[in-house]
């Protein structure tokens, strides 16, 4: 069976919709209506994190309208995605460093038990997409729980590995130092387990690198980009990416698509 599902990322929703002068609310309405427009049939769509801005639960409501959504039962969902021509698409929706875990569930999976870390996995057409979360901080950094999430939803079946936080550099020192201090263990834990790649977002920037031999598969924000330059982060108005994923015979590949706005 094959699969084919849109990754989104780093939609940093605010009450007042302007983020730095920028309105997250209308780049991420234009990504959604692209996708429906021209993305095709779809499985589901998943977004990698830093849904809100300050993870208000007033932010949370404008996630769930802009999608088009009802709150969920237990993470990591799927939300039902039925907005900007959307029929209807599962969404998974996974935490990043600027949603609070507690305000997140409350607001989109009030079913969910309290919890700090939302680790998960979920199945679909055979393949397990594993819900990895590095923490609230800005560097990415594992809990001693990690390991044996890791060792459990690592069983050979085909993975992908799901993610908010980068773990490989991206060629920019302020962003590469916030890869987890312990990447390395972590390689460990995936090295010859059947992981076809892992997705992630948080460094507003698309990238392709490779750890353990997987695929390591970075996107851009819809909202706004960071300039690949040295020295301090700097915010500039780039299109938005969207990333179309087929799996197939244990094969995975991967299309980004850039969307005007």
């Amino acid at each position: 069976m094959s699969l084919r599902f849109a990754q989104i990322t780093d939609h940093h929703l605010a009450e007042g919709d302007l983020l730095w002068g920028y309105s997250t609310w209308h780049a991420l309405r234009s990504v959604l209506r692209h996708i429906a427009d021209h993305a095709g049939p779809l499985d589901f769509l998943v977004s990698t994190g830093d849904l809100t801005e300050h993870g208000a639960e007033a932010e949370y409501r404008i996630f769930l309208d802009l999608v088009g959504a009802e709150p969920a039962g237990h993470y990591p969902g799927p939300l039902i995605a039925r907005v900007q021509g959307l029929p209807g698409v599962p969404l998974y929706a996974l935490p990043g460093n600027h949603d609070p875990r507690p305000a997140m569930l409350r607001s989109l999976f009030p079913a969910s038990a309290p919890a700090e870390r939302l680790y998960a996995h979920f199945e679909l057409g055979g393949v397990r997409f594993v819900c990895v979360d590095w923490g609230p901080a800005n560097k990415a950094e594992a809990t001693p729980d990690l390991p044996g999430f890791l060792e459990a939803a690592l069983d050979g079946t085909p993975a992908v590995i799901l993610m908010h936080h980068h773990i490989v550099p991206v060629g920019h020192a302020r962003l590469d130092a916030l890869t987890p201090a312990d990447v390395a263990a972590f390689a460990e834990r995936i090295a010859d387990r059947n992981v076809l790649a892992i997705l992630s977002g948080h460094t507003h920037a698309t990238f392709e690198r490779e750890l353990a031999g997987v695929p390591v598969l970075g996107l851009c924000s819809t909202c706004f980009q960071f300039a690949p330059l040295a020295g301090p982060l700097l915010r500039c108005l780039q299109p938005p990416h969207y990333r179309i994923v087929t799996i197939a015979d244990g094969t995975l590949r991967s299309e980004i698509v850039e969307v005007p706005l």
